[in-house]
C-alpha cells in the first residue's frame, strides 16, 4: 500500500505507538516520582500552615491571657492607688488638723501674753501719771508758793514804798 507522497502507513503507526510507549515510560519514570515529590511538598506545607495556626492560637490565647492578667493588675494598681491616696489625704488632715490647733494654741498664747502685756503697760502708765501729776502738782503748789510768796514780797515793798511815799 503505497500512497502518493511516498507516505507508509505501517511507519506512521509504528511512530505512534513508539510515541505512546515513550509517553508511558516517562509518565511512570517521572510523573509518579515528580508527583509523589509534590505531594509530599504540598503535606509540608499544609503541616507547616497547621503548625502555624496553632502556634497563631496559642499565642492569641496566651495574649489574651496576658490581657486579662494586665486588665486585673491595672484594677489592681488603681485600688492601691486610691487606697494610697486616701491614706495620704488622711495623714494630710491630720496634720493640717494638728497645725491648726497648735496654730490656736500658739495664737491663745500670744493673746494672753499680749493681754499680760496691756495690763502691765496700762498698770505702768497710770503710776506714771500719778507719778507725772503728782510731780505737776508738786512744781505748781511750790510755783504758786513761790510766786505768792513774791506776791506777798512784792505787796510788801509796795506797801513800804507807799508808806514811805506817804511819809515823804
Amino acid at each position: 500500500m503505497n500512497l502518493p507522497l511516498n507516505i507508509n502507513l505501517q511507519q506512521i503507526f509504528l511512530h505512534m505507538l513508539n510515541f505512546v510507549i515513550l509517553v508511558g515510560g516517562l509518565y511512570f519514570i517521572l510523573y509518579n516520582p515528580i508527583k509523589k515529590f509534590m505531594d509530599q511538598r504540598t503535606a509540608h506545607y499544609a503541616e507547616m500552615d497547621k503548625a502555624a495556626a496553632d502556634k497563631l492560637a496559642a499565642a492569641e490565647k496566651l495574649e489574651a491571657e496576658h490581657q486579662a492578667q494586665l486588665s486585673k493588675l491595672d484594677e489592681e494598681l488603681r485600688q492601691r492607688r486610691a487606697e494610697s491616696q486616701k491614706i495620704a489625704q488622711d495623714a494630710a488632715q491630720q496634720q493640717l488638723d494638728r497645725a491648726q490647733e497648735q496654730a490656736d494654741q500658739i495664737i491663745a498664747g500670744a493673746q494672753k501674753a499680749a493681754e499680760s502685756i496691756r495690763t502691765k503697760a496700762v498698770a505702768d502708765s497710770q503710776k506714771e501719771i500719778k507719778e507725772l501729776a503728782m510731780a505737776a502738782a508738786a512744781k505748781l503748789t511750790l510755783q504758786s508758793s513761790k510766786d505768792a510768796f513774791d506776791e506777798f514780797l512784792n505787796l510788801a515793798e509796795e506797801g513800804k514804798q507807799n508808806e514811805q511815799h506817804e511819809k515823804a
